[in-house]
């Protein structure tokens, strides 16, 4: 999920767009705001992508082999 925020330095869609759009606007009202916007909404998806992970591992993998 960092990797997509990064992405957005190279012009593409994403979440990191808010993050440096947010930086290039220090000193206006809501810079703050979309630096935060964008970093919470990576963070979320980043911990719900781990989430689906761990159930899919843990549906997939059998008992015995789990360490």
């Amino acid at each position: 999920m960092g990797i997509a925020a990064i992405a957005a330095y190279a012009s593409g869609p994403g979440l990191g767009n808010e993050i440096f759009r947010g930086i290039a606007s220090l000193g206006s009202a809501n810079a703050i705001n979309q630096v935060l916007a964008g970093t919470l909404g990576i963070v979320v998806l980043a911990l719900l992508f781990d989430a689906a992970y761990v159930l899919i591992g843990r549906l997939t993998i059998p008992r015995g082999i789990r360490a």
